[in-house]
């Protein structure tokens, strides 16, 4: 006992001290005219005004902003600075115009292990290795030809779905719990264009590969900001975050060795042949087939989730899309799922996906570091400073967006300013960093929402008791605090 109080004593003397040499070491690099933001302690910077009142990040940053204005400065911790923006045109700054200033990095380094040492898509700086991923992934699995060829399997995956929810409502008394099967669907989808459209339905893989991206989620949301230091590997007590994440690590490699080693991808327009055509090392391959699992499946499928949720609130946006889908079939809703091709023409389905994700952006805050002395609404940045992009007060800027806190997708049905919202709409980031699976993602929720409207009647799982629409933010999506319960009725016509 008295050994495990000395180790702690020892580690906070240490920590502190090392923590004040490097402010020492940073003051002159401080000294920098920075803009306006909320007074801050020593050590701690501003945290405990992020965690005050149980709110979440982007929504306290966007409380901030109205008082110390759309560009702050904001102290994650007492050591460096980060300038908050949360002005479409300051955004449009940092990710467009002067993204070769912007475009780099700032991950804690526990981040290292389980992306080969930022060597993935998502954590690499912008560079020659970026760029040929970035180009390889859009040639490969998201090309035109490679999407258009999915439709068919993409279809036969709905029918399964809709056909697993009649069941579970049928032995549960109408009710059906959406989230499990929707990432399920996700995870179904990416394997095929990860290995090819031949990949089997192996519910193994998909159990296995949903445990691990819930595991990944679970260890990165619990990370402490302490560990964007690498010493923390070192101290005891902080260490155990780099053991999880390496055995993480050794379970994915144990999950999709075996398609490196012993199976030929069924299409050279997979991602699979790609990484694989590009002499990289099998960590690297393997990590970078994980990094499209882990960020598409949660996003994807809470997306969907969102949405379901956003209709059971507004009953009359739910018979809305049933009514365009009515249309669109002649009628004919019993007949078959609703294709690929159809959902494309239906404009306020495609509305109702673009509000719902307006309303709970997939990233609602984008962190960026400055590569270069820089300049960003008349302040200067300095080298290495992290610029945090709140793309959540952008989507709820009052003067883009009439009633902001509203659900209502009538906005981009019609509006005399659609095109003027279609520039703010920064939900899946803008520029080089926008992400790369947007409109596939925005293809799957549609079509699966087509259907499922089509189906089913969306309702409460307890009469007058409305979903639960409080947010949890976990790592990097926006997620329901209260995973959605919902109660079905088949549609008999």
């Amino acid at each position: 006992m008295e050994q495990s109080i000395l180790w702690v004593a020892v580690t906070a003397v240490f920590l502190l001290g090392w923590l004040m040499k490097l402010m020492d070491r940073n003051s002159a690099k401080q000294q920098q005219q920075l803009p306006p933001g909320p007074p801050k302690i020593p050590l701690i910077g501003n945290l405990y005004q992020l965690n005050k009142g149980g709110e979440l990040l982007h929504v306290v940053l966007a409380k901030m902003a109205q008082e110390y204005g759309t560009i702050m400065t904001v102290w994650f911790g007492g050591l460096q600075p980060s300038i908050v923006v949360s002005d479409y045109d300051l955004v449009w700054k940092v990710l467009v115009t002067k993204a070769s200033d912007f475009s780099a990095r700032k991950l804690p380094d526990l981040t290292r292990i389980i992306s080969a040492n930022f060597q993935t898509l998502a954590t690499c700086d912008v560079g020659q290795h970026w760029h040929s991923l970035r180009r390889g992934l859009h040639s490969s699995a998201l090309n035109p030809q490679t999407i258009s060829d999915q439709a068919p399997l993409q279809e036969k995956d709905i029918a399964h779905l809709i056909s697993s929810f009649d069941q579970e409502a049928s032995s549960n008394n109408g009710l059906v719990h959406p989230l499990p099967k929707l990432r399920k669907l996700v995870i179904r989808l990416l394997a095929r264009f990860c290995f090819g459209p031949e990949f089997p339905n192996d519910e193994v893989f998909v159990e296995k590969m949903d445990c691990a991206v819930e595991d990944f989620i679970k260890q990165t949301g619990h990370t402490s900001l302490v560990h964007l230091f690498a010493i923390t590997k070192y101290i005891p007590g902080l260490w155990r975050p780099y053991k999880e994440a390496e055995s993480l690590k050794q379970r994915v490699k144990e999950l999709l060795s075996p398609y490196l080693n012993t199976n030929k991808p069924s299409s050279p327009n997979c991602y699979l042949s790609f990484l694989l055509s590009q002499g990289l090392s099998d960590d690297v391959v393997i990590l970078n087939l994980f990094e499209l699992f882990s960020l598409a499946i949660d996003s994807t499928a809470s997306a969907i989730a969102w949405s379901l949720a956003f209709m059971i609130h507004n009953e009359e946006v739910q018979e809305k899309v049933f009514e365009e889908v009515k249309h669109k079939l002649g009628g004919r809703v019993r007949e078959n799922v609703v294709s690929v091709e159809k959902v494309s023409e239906m404009e306020y389905v495609r509305a109702v996906v673009k509000e719902t994700v307006r309303m709970r952006p997939i990233l609602p805050v984008a962190p960026q570091r400055a590569e270069r002395d820089s300049e960003l609404g008349g302040v200067k940045v300095r080298e290495g400073t992290a610029v945090v992009m709140n793309l959540y007060a952008v989507l709820r800027d009052e003067r883009v967006w009439r009633e902001p806190n509203r659900f209502m997708p009538e906005r981009f049905v019609g509006e005399s300013d659609v095109e003027g919202m279609e520039r703010c709409f920064v939900s899946f980031g803008v520029g080089r960093r926008i992400c790369p699976g947007m409109e596939l993602a925005k293809l799957q929720v549609a079509l699966t929402l087509a259907n499922l409207v089509k189906s089913f009647v969306w309702g409460s799982a307890v009469e007058g008791q409305l979903p639960d629409l409080n947010e949890d933010f976990r790592t990097f999506v926006l997620t329901m605090k209260t995973p959605l319960v919902a109660r079905i009725v088949p549609r008999q016509c």
